[in-house]
């Protein structure tokens, strides 16, 4: 009996420490899509994976994935060198910007090319 409970409690506190993250100020946020994105509220973290698809002006793109398209802004600094087509699928971290009267969009402050 002994044996089953303590390989029970071991169970337990083994699959909790698996599941176990972070959440607060300053966490990273779960993987989401543009659509989910564009309902969150202002200042949300996001992480987002598609493909830049146009430049709309300086520093802004339009960011697309398989549930819709979103404007982005990604400062240049935080290219960090890459080159990204429109064929090249992209991971973006960054956090929703709304304003009164806006559609949602996404400041950006980290991109990776996804192989």
């Amino acid at each position: 009996m002994k044996t089953k409970l303590s390989i029970f409690l071991f169970g337990v506190f083994f699959s909790a420490n698996l599941l176990a993250e972070f959440q607060g100020p300053g966490a990273v946020s779960k993987l989401t899509t543009v659509k989910a994105a564009s309902a969150m509220s202002d200042d949300d973290k996001v992480t987002l994976e598609g493909f830049i698809v146009k430049q709309i002006k300086e520093e802004h793109y339009l960011f697309t994935d398989s549930t819709g398209e979103i404007e982005i802004e990604i400062e240049s600094k935080y290219f960090r060198g890459l080159v990204v087509t429109p064929q090249a699928k992209i991971r973006i971290i960054g956090e929703v910007e709304k304003e009164l009267f806006s559609s949602a969009t996404i400041e950006v402050d980290s991109v990776q090319i996804i192989k």
